[in-house]
């Protein structure tokens, strides 16, 4: 019976000693949950930001589209043929808005198009502004044709 009691405490000991061990096993375990988990809230926030961000570059676009569908109305309902005041006001609105590149930019040519329509013009006089504003380039044109419909 002596030899009970002393593999009794030890035998109490181990135990004690392996439920701490999973205590702290547990414990280490969630810690490393949470710490994983960690990056990937970062992830998402940058992730969101950068959502935000191109939301932004969209809404801002979509701003000088309109921009330049809606001058392109009251120029062509203006008569007017300057081309070159249209693309310095153009030119402006790109760069207020943020804009580089717009003279390459198939959407600045469809927005045009698009104001065009809105002028409600005869053939004749669309097929001339056309003509002018895309610089008889077929691939403009094309673009402008585009916005139109």
């Amino acid at each position: 019976m002596a030899s009970r009691r002393f593999h009794l405490p030890g035998l109490a000991a181990l135990l004690v000693g392996l439920a701490l061990q999973g205590c702290s096993f547990s414990y280490s375990s969630e810690s490393s949950v949470k710490t994983s988990a960690s990056p990937f809230t970062s992830s998402a926030s940058i992730s969101e930001s950068s959502s935000s961000s191109s939301k932004s570059s969209q809404n801002k676009k979509a701003r000088y589209e309109k921009s330049v569908a809606e001058y392109t109305t009251e120029f062509a309902k203006s008569g007017s043929s300057d081309s070159v005041a249209f693309y310095a006001r153009v030119s402006q609105l790109a760069q207020e808005y943020g804009i580089t590149g717009w003279d390459g930019d198939k959407d600045t040519y469809v927005a045009i198009g698009k104001g065009l329509a809105g002028a409600r013009l005869g053939q004749p006089q669309y097929e001339a502004l056309r003509r002018l504003l895309a610089n008889a380039d077929p691939t403009r044109m094309q673009y402008i044709d585009e916005g139109y419909r």
